[in-house]
């Protein structure tokens, strides 16, 4: 699945060099390779992050007039242009991986459940005895089909743990900076659902 990075995300992007030298002007491609080597996809999301949670206050403050009337605009202007559509992006990134990484876990188990039947027939050896390092081999081997799986899940529940703290944070920065009376995380909903 190739993702487009926002417009003003991919304008802010140009003028920050980064070490991972991370390009947000070409679209971004989330497939199972992806997500499980995931050290691209980590880089991406902390730059989405760098440059949307990250300097929320700094571009929530970045006014000339400092009117109310101002500071909404300029808070409605961030919000609709910047953190909403990153926060978007950050999400179908990650649904695009559980999803990835669901469908990658049902091939392992229907490739492991088949060869299953083989491997226990090897428990046993010539004389019908238990081979004691039979099972334990046989453990090593189902775990170490996994591997990657496991990893890539821990990795997956870390990020979503990340997006939920962060956007409490921006949440708080927001209603500080904006207005106290918007629910943000409701309106992030309708923001979904209007695409």
């Amino acid at each position: 699945m190739l993702l487009e990075i926002p417009a003003a995300i991919k304008q802010k992007s140009n003028k920050i060099l980064t070490n991972s030298n991370i390009n947000l002007n070409e679209d971004v491609e989330v497939n199972l390779q992806t997500c499980l080597e995931m050290k691209q996809l980590t880089h991406i999301l902390k730059k989405l992050r760098h440059l949307s949670d990250d300097t929320l206050e700094t571009n929530l403050n970045d006014s000339e007039l400092p009117n109310l009337q101002y500071r909404l605009n300029q808070c409605k202007k961030v919000v609709s242009n910047e953190l909403f559509p990153t926060w978007e992006i950050r999400d179908t990134i990650l649904n695009q991986c559980k999803e990835e990484l669901s469908n990658y876990k049902q091939r392992l188990d229907q490739s492991h459940n088949s060869n299953s039947a083989n491997d226990k027939t090897m428990i046993m050896d010539s004389n019908n005895n238990l081979d004691p390092y039979s099972k334990r081999d046989l453990v090593k081997k189902t775990t170490s089909y996994y591997v990657d799986y496991n990893a890539s899940t821990k990795w997956l529940e870390q990020q979503i743990g990340v997006e939920n703290i962060i956007r409490e944070k921006s949440v708080v920065t927001l209603k500080n900076n904006c207005n106290d009376n918007i629910e943000y995380m409701k309106q992030f909903n309708l923001f979904c659902k209007k695409k």
